[in-house]
């Protein structure tokens, strides 16, 4: 049997491993020099005035909300399609949760928003968190057009998207449009740091409020007495994690132009095949894709989600789905009525292999192991 080839993986080159190992003998191997390079370097790479190193995307998100000072009186409007972290912390603190469904990218439809955003509300700010699914970039700028309320604020979530474009030409992350941009550096995405996350923002206050977040929520008064102004946590990126992520950034050009050409040999494999269909491809030129999606008509075709995965892990060929709803989690307490697309697309969406070290003799056999799965219901 041939090597397991899973969804999502990452390419670590000799170049990484060397850029680690130094950081690990140096004087210091936590808030040091190569995680202050790290935010200088993204920051310049996406165009922003500011970017702060965080443990995790999950811990940047959670310290955006608590830089926006989110509260009960507030209200989040996101996407239901992504994962539960996108709104936690600003659920978790209280604000009300609006969710907007889906347009064909699997961003959220800005064509729905105003009949949300609009509507007069009168206990407190709009948070606005736009996902940029799979990398395929939400256009900013026509979403700040449809807005016509005062105190709204707006954090996007990036995490699959570093180094995509929004349909004007500015970088994801430059934060144009909005007041602050998370990234993800997990192992599956467009680059790694093994767990890591950045927020960039233009907003000098915003940053200083993210850096106390960051540091369980530290105010210092002199270099020996501090004070505990909120609850947080400690969300620090370490050094070596960080050195990682300097080294990824120098490549990611070069894992955009592999993706470009996975992308390419998929459309052409999978083009008019029966009960198969592909993500638009209008985005195609500015994006940095974190995954590749096709939509199967299981039901048509009689076959079940589960049967399909099961018979490529079987061929050990590694597959998943993204995402369930988010209105299906049982913390959020929301209807799951009104999310027609959404529905949709979870019903037959589902994630094959895609990562920069693949190969097109890894997407011969990922399409011909689905193709053979999809042809037996017309043998």
């Amino acid at each position: 049997m041939e090597s397991f080839l899973p969804y999502a993986h990452q390419s670590i080159s000799e170049a990484d491993i060397s850029a680690v190992a130094q950081a690990l003998q140096g004087e210091r191997i936590t808030r040091g020099e190569n995680v202050a390079a790290l935010e200088q370097e993204v920051a310049q790479y996406v165009g922003s005035r500011y970017a702060i190193a965080f443990s995790s995307g999950s811990a940047a998100l959670a310290c955006a909300f608590q830089a926006a000072r989110v509260g009960p009186s507030d209200r989040i409007v996101s996407s239901p399609n992504t994962f539960i972290t996108s709104v936690a912390r600003g659920v978790e603190l209280g604000a009300k949760l609006h969710l907007v469904d889906i347009d064909a990218y699997g961003n959220m439809d800005i064509s729905l928003l105003p009949d949300i955003v609009n509507v007069p509300y009168s206990r407190g700010k709009t948070i606005i968190v736009p996902v940029h699914y799979a990398g395929v970039a939400l256009d900013m700028k026509a979403l700040d057009e449809l807005i016509r309320i005062p105190e709204v604020m707006i954090i996007e979530d990036a995490a699959h998207a570093l180094g995509s474009f929004y349909p004007d030409g500015q970088k994801v992350g430059s934060c144009a449009y909005s007041d602050m941009t998370i990234f993800s550096f997990h192992p599956a995405k467009n680059i790694t740091t093994a767990e890591g996350g950045m927020v960039t923002t233009n907003d000098r206050e915003l940053a200083e409020r993210l850096k106390v977040a960051r540091d369980s929520g530290i105010q210092r008064t002199s270099p020996w007495y501090y004070e505990v102004e909120q609850i947080s946590c400690n969300y620090h990126m370490s050094e070596l994690h960080a050195a990682l992520g300097r080294s990824q950034l120098k490549r990611i050009d070069q894992f955009r132009a592999a993706k470009d050409r996975l992308i390419t040999a998929y459309r052409n494999r999978f083009e008019r095949v029966p009960g198969l269909h592909l993500p638009p491809d209008g985005a195609d030129a500015r994006t940095h894709y974190h995954l590749f999606q096709v939509h199967i008509e299981f039901e048509p075709l009689q076959l079940t989600r589960d049967l399909v995965m099961e018979s490529l892990a079987a061929a050990g060929i590694g597959t998943q789905y993204h995402y369930v709803p988010l209105y299906r989690n049982p913390c959020l307490h929301l209807p799951s009525q009104g999310y027609p697309t959404m529905e949709s697309h979870f019903a037959r969406s589902l994630s094959i292999p895609f990562f920069s070290s693949m190969t097109e003799k890894d997407v011969d056999r990922v399409s011909s192991a689905l193709r053979r799965i999809l042809y037996k219901v017309y043998e």
